[in-house]
């Protein structure tokens, strides 16, 4: 079961840092306090259903978006692909340069 906190803390991270801007930023473009951003992020706190409209107008997405579990599954793919392509580059890799010294 997805955790609501850390799925609002993650696509919150991740637009924000899309976008360019800071946590303080953030914070200054829905009149609060850096903090306040900082403990959403880091899941130590829970905003209002105002200050989440007021957070996904500033990070230019509709309201229920800061929930979709779509984006971070997405992630988590692309991270295992990622780390699947460099594993086959470096056993590769590793092979042709075995070749390499068995030919020499």
């Amino acid at each position: 079961m997805t955790n609501i906190r850390t799925v609002l803390a993650e696509n919150m991270k991740t637009r924000r840092k899309n976008l360019g801007i800071s946590q303080s930023d953030l914070a200054e473009r829905i009149n609060t306090a850096p903090n306040y951003i900082s403990k959403i992020e880091a899941e130590r706190q829970f905003p209002s259903v105002s200050m989440l409209e007021k957070i996904a107008l500033a990070l230019n997405c509709d309201t229920i978006d800061l929930f979709s579990t779509q984006a971070i599954k997405k992630r988590k793919i692309e991270k295992i692909e990622i780390n699947f392509k460099n594993s086959i580059n470096t056993l590769i890799s590793k092979y042709f340069e075995e070749m390499k010294k068995e030919i020499e």
